[in-house]
């Protein structure tokens, strides 16, 4: 079936932007390629859907997702917002035009998703996959010191951007189920416990209805999506969805208890999820090149956790980063990558990158 969305292109927003082609449909918006007109220029253009523009929670979020990008606009690995507003723009209804007044926000054009790349991962050098990742866990560090939380990484809301040396930058996108915690909670509790973002790559907090609405809860959530980016990386899906393969089980079941006997199963699970975890990490490292498969593996292990105390470890040198940013995680990153470099110069006649 075709996309309301059609119906849309060729119309111009705010007298400036012209809607040429339709990209993707979201949770409550459209996204479309358009052109800056008086600048000729390649921008996207995501409009709040009609359905949802008659929910006020869709239509806060999307106001509140551009509130966010505004106070993000200095961040070099989110998304950039260009612009922001309403207009009215004209449809058909049975073939009579009717105005029609629509929200949007303007964001810089990508040149792709992470989630397209990753069909093709094994075409993909290791130093591209980790730099992309880097990008990912800067974007966020960036978030995280702003006090704002994404509650929805995954390869689909990762952005790349083709640069003019060919390299490819990733940027942290779609902020629609993003967290200011500074500001007071907008739902209730229960909308915190089970969280906001896609339950096949949710923590197991989240599933088990036990999220928190605190500080630490979502960003210690926010540590395991970025460690599942990685996983799909190498893998091509989430951690959620191999070591959990029956989350939706879990969830179901969760929703229907008191949240002493969520507390109690969770407890009674945490062997199990370990096991399953490990077995996980298993599959991860036949996909990591030898020389360096325990970094990579050791870095999942710890931000992919079961135990959401576990994922903010830190070693004693990386004790006096700041708290609430994720530097301590870039900089094993930034290790892995020398790790990479280093044992390939030393093997030139070997690839790298090359699984062994």
């Amino acid at each position: 079936m075709a996309s309301p969305a059609r119906a849309y292109l060729s119309q111009t927003l705010a007298g400036r932007y012209q809607l040429v082609e339709h990209l993707a449909d979201g949770n409550f918006s459209h996204v479309f390629k358009a052109i800056d007109q008086p600048h000729n220029a390649l921008v996207a253009a995501k409009m709040l859907r009609i359905d949802a523009a008659v929910s006020p929670d869709s239509a806060l979020e999307f106001k509140h997702e551009g509130e966010l990008l505004s106070l993000l606009r200095s961040s070099s690995r989110v998304v950039s917002l260009l612009d922001s507003g309403s207009s009215e723009i004209t449809v058909n209804i049975n073939g009579t035009p009717a105005p029609l007044q629509v929200s949007f926000h303007v964001l810089e054009h990508a040149d792709g998703a992470l989630s397209e790349l990753l069909p093709l991962r094994e075409e993909l050098d290791w130093r591209d996959r980790l730099s992309m990742f880097r990008d990912v866990v800067l974007g966020l560090h960036q978030m995280h010191l702003r006090r704002i939380v994404h509650r929805d990484i995954k390869g689909s809301n990762v952005l790349l951007f083709d640069t003019a040396s060919a390299q490819l930058i990733a940027k942290v996108s779609d902020l629609g189920r993003s967290r200011n915690l500074e500001q007071p909670p907008r739902f209730d509790f229960e909308a915190y416990a089970a969280g906001r973002g896609d339950k096949s790559h949710a923590p197991p907090e989240y599933l088990w209805h036990l999220g928190r609405f605190n500080h630490a809860s979502h960003r210690r959530a926010d540590i395991y999506l970025a460690g599942s980016v990685l996983f799909e990386l190498a893998t091509g899906i989430g951690i959620t969805s191999m070591t959990f393969a029956d989350w939706n089980t879990h969830s179901s079941a969760a929703a229907n208890m008191s949240e002493q006997d969520r507390e109690t199963a969770y407890g009674a699970a945490a062997r199990l999820m370990i096991e399953a975890h490990e077995s996980a990490l298993g599959v991860l490292a036949d996909e990591v090149p030898k020389q360096i498969r325990h970094l990579v593996v050791d870095l999942v292990r710890q931000m992919c956790h079961p135990d959401p105390t576990r994922r903010e470890r830190r070693f004693r040198i990386e004790r006096n980063n700041p708290a609430w940013g994720l530097q301590w995680a870039i900089r094993r990153i930034d290790i892995i990558i020398k790790n990479l470099e280093r044992r390939s110069a030393t093997r030139p006649d070997r690839r790298a990158g090359r699984t062994e």
